[in-house]
């Protein structure tokens, strides 16, 4: 990969550089594919959300702001995106099967179960630990409305800030406060009723 920055990759991309462009794309599609699976649970589907998105990021090259930071353009596109997919689901989700584990369960509300594939030595019983956490992730979140499941993956799991969040979703920071309030009260509720061996009461 080239040390250009994102503003002069599309820069490229504008002038039909598809080298440029699939630069971006290997930076930026993991980090698009985890949102989307946090938010759907669905692999395939998360894989339509990324292609989604960089369709659209391919198609409105020349009317991109480059004031906007990509990342929070790509990452509001690939929300959105979600949220359609998940609206447009007309089955509902496969009940995932109870997977004990030994973790602290209170990851799940204030970490990201995705924190383990974002780079560094591949690490057995790390990856273990994250499918047990993300399989429970799969299972709590899908008591949430998409846009609560948003909000709280874009502001606990993908760290962004209120506003950030609120621009993503077009909607207001009290808004966002609330989305994520009650998505935090709504887990905290399903892992204790589902997963009490996990609650430490002491």
């Amino acid at each position: 990969m080239s040390g250009d920055s994102d503003g002069a990759l599309l820069a490229r991309s504008r002038d039909g550089d598809t080298d440029a462009f699939r630069e971006i794309f290997e930076r930026k599609h993991r980090r698009i594919y985890l949102i989307a699976y946090q938010v759907l649970s669905d692999a395939a589907q998360a894989e339509d959300v990324v292609q989604d998105v960089f369709l659209q990021l391919w198609q409105r090259c020349e009317q991109y702001d480059e004031a906007f930071p990509l990342d929070a353009w790509l990452r509001r596109i690939a929300a959105n995106r979600a949220i359609d997919h998940w609206r447009s689901r007309q089955v509902e989700r496969r009940h995932r099967a109870e997977t004990p584990v030994d973790a602290d369960p209170e990851a799940l509300l204030d970490a990201s179960p995705a924190a383990a594939a974002r780079g560094g030595a591949f690490d057995p019983e790390a990856q273990l630990e994250w499918q047990q956490l993300q399989a429970i992730w799969d299972e709590l979140a899908a008591d949430l409305p998409p846009q609560q499941r948003a909000a709280f993956v874009l502001r606990h799991i993908e760290g962004a800030a209120p506003a950030e969040v609120a621009e993503a979703l077009g909607c207001s920071r009290s808004t966002v406060r609330s989305h994520v309030s009650e998505a935090r009260r709504t887990l905290r509720h399903a892992l204790k009723s589902r997963y009490p061996e996990l609650i430490d009461d002491s």
